[in-house]
């Protein structure tokens, strides 16, 4: 199948009370194991690619990372029968446009950095540009830390607003809105707790579909209570990482003599779909694809 612009499965799993996966690639391996997994499950997916991950594909080119991207999102869809979207996770404005020039079929701008009518007014510009091609846009309102690693300043997490919410939605346009709930990016333990409330808030103000990013780090229980509440995407990375580099980390511990790296990212690839599996699961996204 070509990669789909997968608006119409969001919609759908807002109406109906499950939520669409969106998972994060770094290597070929990983954008396989998503797809792989999607088709064991019959589920439409997202394959989401980030800035940082961009850099890393391109060596240090963000614009050479989308191309590489780009292609093997294009063969990963047509591997399978079920929806799966090309997703741009935090990009910039020039990567936004990059992407949908590419072929991707769904884009988030990062408009951290920039004053909410700064925001308002580069989302706006940009949405106009993906509708014109049939591209999914995202945008966030408030601020899902970044730690990278470091010790989290909780001072950093700006939870979303529900008046800035649906005024950011109503001037720009936007098809799907991710929010800052207190979830953070990069947490390798499930100790984040989700403001329902502020959430219960934001949905009562605002019809669009909602994205929860940042997800490994929050307890499934209010992962699913916030699914039931109306988050009909959620991102995944950190999980998937920690699956993947596991199993080749046991690999190489078992065998100090392997050097063909098949032989370790074949294990890292098979474990990564059983975590897609159980996640697509987990969001009650099984069999949705038809």
């Amino acid at each position: 199948m070509t990669l789909q612009n997968v608006l119409s499965w969001i919609l759908q799993a807002q109406q109906e009370g499950w939520a669409v996966g969106a998972f994060n690639a770094n290597t070929l391996e990983q954008a396989q194991a998503i797809v792989a997994a999607a088709q064991e499950e019959e589920a439409p997916v997202i394959i989401q690619v980030s800035h940082r991950a961009l850099t890393y594909i391109g060596s240090d080119n963000e614009i050479q990372g989308l191309k590489y991207i780009a292609a093997i999102g294009k063969i990963a869809a047509e591997s399978v029968t079920v929806p799966v979207a090309l997703h741009l996770d935090h990009g910039t404005e020039r990567e936004v446009l990059q992407a949908i020039a590419l072929g991707f079929t769904s884009v988030m701008f990062d408009g951290d950095g920039y004053s909410f009518e700064e925001n308002i007014l580069v989302t706006k510009r940009l949405c106009e540009v993906a509708h014109s091609v049939g591209v999914c846009m995202e945008a966030e309102v408030g601020e899902v830390p970044k730690p990278d690693g470091k010790e989290l300043d909780k001072t950093t997490i700006a939870l979303t607003q529900p008046d800035e919410a649906a005024q950011f939605v109503e001037a720009t346009g936007l098809d799907t809105l991710a929010v800052a709930l207190g979830s953070v990016h990069g947490l390798k333990t499930k100790q984040i707790s989700l403001d329902l409330e502020c959430l219960a808030a934001i949905r009562s103000s605002v019809s669009n579909p909602l994205v929860l990013h940042g997800s490994s780090g929050v307890s499934d229980s209010d992962i699913k209570q916030g699914i039931a509440m109306g988050l009909c995407k959620v991102n995944v990375a950190t999980q998937l990482n920690q699956a993947f580099t596991g199993a080749i980390r046991n690999v190489l511990n078992r065998d100090s003599e392997i050097v063909d790296p098949r032989k370790y990212l074949a294990a890292g690839r098979n474990a990564q779909i059983e975590i897609v599996r159980e996640r697509i699961r987990f969001f009650g996204a099984f069999r949705k694809a038809w």
